[in-house]
């Protein structure tokens, strides 16, 4: 356990709601004089369906919708039209994170201090990323905050929000706090962070109250974290996809292992948000995993995250250096000598060890069909919006072309939240969203291309984006 006075003070800081020192954040805002309508010329178009760009194409916004994509010089604008220069760049969908946490706070275990997700929001927008799956929002209005972007209210990409997170007695994430925080005070903070669910009754009764708050899923952990901590019986978890199932609702589970992604999947989830992690998945059971037809938010990146941080300081991104201040990358290391782990030892070194063991599974998972979605799980170390950008390389690094990797974090994405309808977004096609992002190059021979960024549109709209101060 770490030193009792650090661990006092970092409860004592979330009781109060406040960090000390404002950090300093990325500003977005949308235009003060918004136009009706956005024309963007002679710019070249990702087709995500075939992977291709297309170029020299004109495409037209209008009421948060692509209205018009046309040859260059096809297309006219308006007297307020706002016109954009694309020559030079791609047009591609915005992203879609499928493991995101608005409520979140990136800074060291040690340093945490509380959540701002209006910061968050802005982050995540900066960098592109305009829809947000939150699979665990333990705050007191996730619906609140949902419509208030929805409506305008806040800039920030799109939510959908499972609301609060279901697991076993004492599992994880209760467990964690169970390890970290004084008898006093952990009583208290473990009903901040998940809500657990000692029988069948239990289960139905609050996924009765998740649906009438107006969840869009609902999600389970079946993971032990740390190693030794209970994991949720398949009766409870199948107990909680059927009552969901009855609000219309779908279950999502946070998987560990090989059993975890099989137990999660007999109970009928219909999405693992994490990849199995903890083991390289037998050859005979690949094919059975596939066979059950449910896709995957691999997150390679969160686990990668916490195996480097004894390893060196932090190597920033662009995107990294533009939206965390440097200070903050800086803190990551060294990890100070007083902090200690406890059990959590364990499941760290099996986050190191495995490294290369999860990239090989989501490479034969996807070789063998199942379809392969793109998530950060935001937290300490993984930054919104960068870290989607971060889990983009690790895809590309499980055998997936550019192309394909975002088409991981675009239409697929979209295809998940759709739910059976025709997906909105992850797509540029005449009729869906405009929410874009017009990148320098070609992302599709260049990855990299994907973070240098020129404009970001929400609904149709080019946001303003400032980094962060710098040093």
């Amino acid at each position: 356990m770490r030193s009792f006075e650090s661990v006092l003070a970092f409860f004592l800081i979330a009781l109060l709601g406040c960090g000390g020192e404002p950090v300093p954040t990325v500003d977005v805002r949308l235009p003060a004089s918004p136009p009706s309508s956005v024309l963007i010329q002679d710019v070249s178009v990702f087709e995500v369906e075939t992977g291709t760009v297309t170029p020299n194409r004109d495409v037209l916004l209008e009421a948060a919708l692509i209205v018009g994509i046309e040859p260059h010089g096809r297309l006219e604008g308006r007297g307020d039209t706002l016109i954009v220069d694309g020559a030079g760049a791609t047009l591609v969908p915005g992203l879609i994170d499928m493991h995101g946490h608005i409520v979140s706070n990136s800074n060291p275990s040690w340093n945490r201090g509380s959540p701002d997700p209006e910061a968050n929001l802005r982050a995540y927008a900066y960098a592109g990323v305009t829809t947000v799956f939150d699979p665990s929002d333990m705050s007191d209005d996730p619906w609140g905050r949902r419509a208030r972007v929805a409506a305008g209210e806040l800039v920030g990409p799109r939510i959908f929000t499972t609301g609060p997170l279901l697991t076993t007695p004492d599992g994880h994430p209760i467990a964690i706090i169970q390890q970290l925080a004084p008898w006093w005070i952990s009583w208290y903070l473990e009903g901040l962070v998940a809500v657990p669910l000692p029988d069948v009754a239990a289960a139905e009764k609050q996924v009765d109250a998740i649906a009438t708050n107006g969840a869009d899923a609902v999600k389970i952990v079946i993971d032990a974290i740390p190693l030794e901590a209970p994991r949720m019986p398949p009766e409870i978890a199948k107990a909680v996809v059927e009552r969901a199932r009855s609000h219309g609702l779908r279950t999502v589970a946070h998987i560990g292992t090989t059993q975890d992604a099989r137990e999660a999947a007999d109970a009928g989830v219909a999405l693992w948000v994490h990849g199995v992690y903890k083991e390289r998945i037998p050859d005979d059971q690949i094919a059975v995993l596939a066979a059950y037809g449910i896709p995957m938010v691999a997150t390679v990146e969160v686990f990668d995250r916490y195996a480097r941080g004894s390893r060196g300081p932090i190597v920033p991104t662009r995107l990294e250096r533009e939206t965390v201040p440097a200070d903050v990358l800086e803190s990551f290391y060294p990890v100070p000598s007083d902090f200690e782990v406890g059990t959590l030892r364990g499941w760290l070194e099996l986050a190191g060890e495995t490294m290369d063991i999860r990239i090989d599974n989501v490479r034969r998972l996807r070789e063998a069909g199942v379809t392969i979605l793109a998530g950060s799980d935001t937290q300490s170390g993984v930054f919104p919006g960068a870290g989607l950008h971060r889990e983009l390389g690790h895809l590309v690094r499980t055998g997936m072309t550019p192309a394909e990797a975002i088409r991981a974090a675009t239409l697929d994405a979209a295809i998940w939240l759709a739910d059976g309808d025709e997906p909105d977004s992850g797509i540029i096609a005449v009729g869906k969203r405009a929410d874009l992002l017009l990148v320098e190059g070609d992302p599709t021979r260049d990855l990299d291309a994907l973070s240098d960024l020129r404009a970001v549109f929400l609904a149709g709209m080019p946001i303003e984006r400032t980094p962060v101060p710098g040093p």
